[in-house]
């Protein structure tokens, strides 16, 4: 039996479950708020597509003034040039032949590309296939400020200077600037104010001791949803980068840079066994949330995949398709709730569409063009 797929006009609770929700007006709120305060610090904005893989979204980003988008991979990158989107950065360092190509079939076909490095290796592999396919593609040193997933460390200015000079010279490349990703998901990290101030700081005297060398710096780069809006403040910083402000989830909650109006996505499911009164079963599982956890709210101690939305019942345990949850306020059998990720990235990710409402109707449905994929 072909199970019928959701349609423009449809009551959220008569949709079938599990199902991915977008509130279309928070996440609409989101685009503007963020775009708007990035650009009254008189910085750019370029929003970053792990967060929801689908072109439509990323349009509306674009639309409300970003200057382009950031994808984690190449893969990911192709359905948003495929979809017009002509300025996308990869945020992470490419290495191998055939990604140096792939990267370069961007740059032909018109997409201004810029891409995170952090070897000299690496920056030899892009100028050849800029070269042999003769286009120009930019290239921004990846700087370790503390995340350790990658980059130049940040104490080695020797390193770094000597690095942004091989690029300089390389044919096919031009030297973009610096970039970094700190977060604050690492031992030793301080709040997001601080946290985002020290990112833009650190990046900035980078930058004025590359000048000083003689080394001309286009963009300095920094941000996360969690630090973006606080490095966007620092002076000599020219561009900040977010993803999951568009949708938020319970990390960011739990980090307490967002609150419960700002949070768009949801995953309704349906309450399938409630045998005590304080413990119930849903439809929802590893298949659905993907498992990350964390603390999401001071008072609850256990670490929580999802929580449901604006009520006191705490998804604490997966199986592949049940989401076992603590609930502290009475709930019904066969009762559909929408609960909230701990980690919204991952969820969207294991998800083939997003349901876009407005009220308590249908409004979109997106396929999640971007899903799925690594290379």
């Amino acid at each position: 039996m072909n199970i019928r797929s959701p349609q423009p006009g449809d009551c959220i609770q008569d949709l079938d479950t599990p199902t991915v929700l977008v509130d279309l007006d928070r996440m609409e709120k989101n685009i503007r708020q963020w775009q708007s305060c990035i650009q009254d610090r008189g910085v750019k904005f370029r929003p970053h597509i792990k967060t929801h893989k689908v072109p439509e979204i990323a349009l509306l980003q674009i639309a409300a003034g970003a200057r382009g988008i950031i994808a984690a991979k190449i893969s990911e990158a192709e359905p948003f040039a495929e979809a017009g989107i002509t300025d996308i950065c990869i945020a992470y360092p490419v290495f191998g032949e055939l990604k140096w190509k792939r990267v370069a079939e961007l740059a032909k076909r018109g997409v201004r590309v810029t891409v995170n490095c952090d070897s000299e290796d690496a920056a030899q592999g892009l100028s050849k296939a800029a070269r042999d396919a003769r286009v120009t593609i930019h290239v921004q040193v990846d700087v370790d400020s503390g995340f350790h997933r990658g980059g130049v460390p940040m104490q080695d200015i020797a390193s770094i200077e000597r690095l942004a000079r091989g690029i300089k010279n390389l044919p096919g490349l031009e030297f973009d600037g610096l970039t970094t990703f700190r977060a604050i998901g690492f031992a030793g990290a301080t709040n997001p104010i601080d946290a985002g101030h020290d990112e833009g700081q650190l990046l900035t005297e980078i930058a004025d001791k590359l000048r000083d060398a003689g080394i001309g710096i286009h963009e300095v780069t920094a941000g996360s949803t969690p630090t973006a809006k606080w490095a966007g403040e620092v002076e000599g910083v020219t561009e900040v980068r977010a993803g999951t402000y568009v949708f938020n989830d319970l990390m960011q909650l739990g980090n307490k840079v967002v609150s419960e109006d700002e949070l768009a996505l949801s995953v309704l499911c349906t309450v399938v066994s409630h045998q005590t009164s304080d413990r119930l079963t849903i439809d929802g599982g590893s298949k659905t949330f993907s498992g990350d956890v964390g603390k999401v709210a001071a008072g609850v101690s256990v670490p929580t995949i999802a929580r449901a939305l604006e009520r006191r019942i705490f998804v604490e345990r997966l199986t592949e398709e049940h989401g076992m949850a603590r609930t502290e306020e009475p709930v019904k059998l066969g009762e559909k709730i929408h609960f909230v990720p701990y980690h919204v990235c991952t969820c969207v990710n294991l998800s083939d569409e997003i349901v876009g409402c407005r009220g308590d109707r249908v409004e979109v449905v997106w396929p999640v063009r971007a899903r799925g994929l690594r290379a």
